[in-house]
């Protein structure tokens, strides 16, 4: 095919700095960011300038492999540490002139695609304070153009919120970004580019006042950019391929549908903003009592295997992490996940030695093994963990064919954790009996209740509640279950649960139930935690 002589500025795949075979050099710092660069213009009540052509020549710069610098850029909120209220970041994307945007981009993604050519070796770090320096050099220009022809011109706040703008479309999420960086947004909800839904801390929904794409195409392709920039981890995302999954830089994930799968492109993101998270910190929000905390602690030192189950947004990820930091630090870790957002790898201070496997899928026709060319299925990162010889397996979020991953983990390794969906612990137990069934091994009920009983020590059970008090949504441990070997009946012994604790509705409190077995209170006495610290008494339970 013929090259096209004229490739489209804004299609950053079209320029030399993103051509097939250019080497780039990675840096560990800047990892975590991806590239969306997918025009997005918006109609705005900012009067247009004429082209800043006239006095910015991109090319110009790139002069015997050299690009002077631009004078130092203004400060701008990109290095702002805290987020911005969702008040302040309504009225500020509203005046954005995304015209604009979309061509200052465009200008300084040609110069940091001639940047490449001249130097290869340029990090991603110099790549971003070259295009923040280039960025404030185009909007000055602009300033000046709109002062010259009488125009309203730009305030600092407005230039600062073009500029990360810029810096947001050509390294980041785009016009996605600003959405994750509000204050207290747990979940963005999208269905169509201008039907957009924020959930905050404490369960409010608010609708999203603007656009997030030119229209529903233009969402659709941003995703898949966002998406192909992953490196060796890129997915797509078209009508060929309309499911997908990723996780996000900061501790988002992401899950999205297109056409003709959703009647309008749907995006789902979920943002975790406790990553790094304890016990004692769970027992603060009165997610749990302390007493119930130093138990959990106790059955992971113990080696004891958990599930945490709920519905979503109930906290399960969360506990689990918080579960994942009773680990002592000499202890070598794999986490198997279809998609990254324990990130215990992130963390090397409290976790020097992670594993963190990802499931990858793979392309063309399945082969001779049922895999297909590059899919790196979940039960392959099992198999390698053991090579790698792990002390403890965690495989992530359960929905499917995780479920094999999730008991040869806990068939392998000592204290094993998962996350599962459904209401209650003993529809837990159903739950992971029908994914065993439909995984086509041929499993039978009385093989999967037997290694449900055999591999799993303790379902913990997590809920979403409203708060008595506040009247605010409050995530709690409702059950803290034992999972013990259940009577044969005609042939079939399906698992009892021991509740150890349980949730008092009327006070809202976690109260002592039933005692463990002698099994495991023998497992847990060798890590110091006392019987009589379950024995009812007064005051102990809801502390």
């Amino acid at each position: 095919m013929a090259k096209n002589p004229n490739p489209d500025p804004a299609d950053l795949s079209t320029l030399p700095l993103f051509a097939p075979g250019q080497p780039r050099q990675t840096n560990p710092a800047a990892d975590h960011l991806l590239r969306a660069t997918t025009r997005v213009d918006q109609p705005t009540a900012v009067p247009p300038a004429p082209a800043i052509s006239r006095s910015i020549d991109p090319r110009a710069h790139a002069v015997a492999g050299t690009i002077p610098p631009p004078p130092p850029a203004p400060p701008t909120r990109a290095a702002a540490t805290t987020r911005r209220s969702a008040a302040a970041m309504f009225e500020d994307q509203g005046r954005i002139p995304w015209d604009a945007v979309s061509e200052i981009r465009d200008a300084v993604s040609t110069i940091l695609a001639d940047a490449g050519q001249a130097n290869p070796n340029l990090t991603d770090e110099e790549r971003e304070a070259m295009a923040r320096q280039h960025t404030a050099e185009l909007i000055r220009a602009r300033v000046d153009d709109l002062a010259r022809h009488g125009q309203e011109s730009w305030s600092l706040d407005l230039q600062e919120d073009v500029a990360q703008a810029v810096f947001d479309a050509m390294f980041r999420l785009g016009r996605l970004q600003p959405l994750v960086d509000i204050e207290g947004v747990e979940n963005i909800d999208i269905v169509g580019y201008d039907n957009v839904w924020l959930t905050f801390a404490g369960g409010n929904r608010q609708k999203y006042p603007h656009p997030v794409s030119l229209n529903d195409d233009e969402l659709e392709r941003e995703i898949n950019f966002i998406a192909t920039r992953r490196g060796e981890g890129a997915r797509s995302f078209n009508a060929s391929r309309p499911s997908l999954h990723l996780d996000l830089p900061g501790g988002a994930r992401l899950a999205a549908l297109a056409r003709p799968v959703a009647e309008r492109p749907s995006v789902t993101i979920r943002i975790h903003r406790h990553v790094d998270i304890s016990l004692d910190d769970l027992v603060a929000t009165h997610t749990m009592t302390r007493l119930a905390a130093r138990f959990l602690e106790a059955s992971v030192r113990a080696g004891l295997s958990l599930v945490t189950n709920g519905f979503q947004s109930s906290g399960k990820t969360t506990l689990l992490r918080a579960l994942a930091d009773c680990i002592p630090p000499d202890e070598k870790l794999a986490t198997i996940e279809m998609e990254r957002e324990l990130y215990l790898h992130k963390n090397p201070a409290k976790h020097p030695l992670v594993i963190a496997f990802e499931y990858r899928p793979g392309e063309g026709e399945p082969g001779a093994t049922g895999e297909r060319a590059g899919e790196f299925p979940l039960i392959r990162g099992l198999e390698d963990s053991l090579r790698h010889t792990t002390d403890r397996l965690i495989v992530g979020e359960v929905r499917g064919s995780e479920i094999n991953a999730m008991l040869q983990a806990m068939q392998s390794g000592v204290g094993s954790m998962s996350t599962l969906h459904s209401q209650s612990p003993e529809d837990a137990i159903e739950r992971m009996v029908t994914l065993m069934m439909k995984d086509g091994s041929n499993a039978t009920p009385a093989y999967c209740y037997r290694q449900i009983a055999q591999n799993i020590d303790l379902i913990v059970q997590m809920a979403k509640i409203r708060d008595h008090e506040t009247g605010k949504a409050r995530r709690v441990i409702t059950e803290i279950c034992e999972i013990q070997p259940g009577e044969d009946s005609y042939g079939v012994a399906r698992p009892t649960l021991s509740k150890i604790f349980t949730f008092d509705k009327a006070t809202q409190t976690l109260e002592l139930g039933q005692l463990p077995s002698r099994e495991l209170l023998d497992k847990l006495a060798e890590v110091g935690f006392n019987e009589s610290d379950l024995t009812p008494y007064t005051g102990e339970a809801s502390a």
